[in-house]
């Protein structure tokens, strides 16, 4: 129920008390609906009370009255003034091309002055190619993509035409995963190759892994931007990955995962020299060593 919570706030629902209570509410789903609006926590019976009663009444409502059809606008604060009616004028625009689709716009079209284009994503049962018409930038996505963590995080900040599953992420990452994708940014950054992408990827999994944090669009491309206007890009990632490596799970897993690449990183093949990459992999992975073991 995403797309009344950006628009209902705690002071609107006491306004309108004397008309939903009890004529649309008990009391007591009106205290349970307020503490949910005030991201408390439900117990047990008020979680049910709200999944099986409270929210289907405002689904009903929805319906009655076509709210459904409204715009779901993600942290309306965040967005700037215009970028709304502009980024609903899109969304209709290709609706009419791409009929009866979930169409969904993100990134800093909506939040900063200056941006280089729009980015539009589709969710599409079928595989389709991206496409750029001037400067949006049409990407399309699986349809099974809303339980992700790169779908929750450029929706934390977006206009759309649908409501977004409420579903948790079901991916799951290891700490291995996470080096391995580290691995690979200091490689691309060593060979002056763009690393952008994977970056933004190795930060997003890094944060949720450590701390079960999803940033959103703007708060990963800050860290992106702090990345790559670093005097000592490397080092200032080294840096940041030990303290997400030293949170990502248990002192006993992480040291054994240390201990398999710091071993594969130090074994190179008969006759051939350590890597230097090798090097800035092990130094990081030593340094998280000495953190977890101290």
């Amino acid at each position: 129920m995403r797309i009344f919570t950006p628009t209902l706030t705690v002071e609107q629902l006491e306004r309108a008390k004397g008309y939903v209570v009890p004529y649309i509410f008990t009391e007591n789903y009106f205290h349970i609906l307020k503490a949910k609006l005030n991201h408390k926590r439900l117990s047990i019976n008020e979680q049910y009370y709200y999944n099986h009663a409270i929210k289907k009444k405002i689904e009903g409502m929805m319906k009655l009255f076509d709210l459904e059809k409204r715009m779901n606008i993600s942290t309306r604060g965040l967005i700037k003034e215009g970028r709304i009616a502009a980024a609903t004028s899109l969304i209709k625009k290709y609706s009419r091309k791409h009929k009866n689709m979930k169409i969904l716009i993100s990134g800093s079209f909506l939040y900063k002055e200056k941006y280089n284009d729009i980015d539009i994503f589709i969710l599409s049962k079928y595989k389709k190619e991206d496409y750029k018409d001037g400067k949006v930038h049409i990407n399309f996505l699986p349809a099974d993509v809303e339980n992700t963590l790169f779908f929750r995080s450029i929706s934390a900040i977006s206009v759309a035409n649908f409501t977004f599953s409420e579903a948790a992420v079901k991916e799951r990452f290891t700490l291995a995963d996470i080096l391995h994708l580290y691995e690979v940014v200091i490689l691309l950054m060593m060979q002056n190759d763009e690393y952008t992408s994977e970056l933004r990827e190795l930060i997003l999994r890094a944060e949720y892994t450590s701390h079960q944090i999803i940033l959103d669009s703007r708060e990963l491309k800050n860290f992106v931007d702090k990345v790559k206007i670093s005097k000592k890009p490397i080092e200032y990632l080294n840096k940041y990955m030990v303290a997400k490596i030293i949170n990502s799970s248990t002192p006993n897993t992480i040291k054994k995962v240390l201990n398999k690449f710091i071993e594969k990183n130090k074994m190179p093949e008969k006759g051939e020299r350590m890597y230097p990459n090798w090097k800035i992999y092990n130094q990081t992975y030593q340094e998280a060593m000495k953190v977890v073991t101290s």
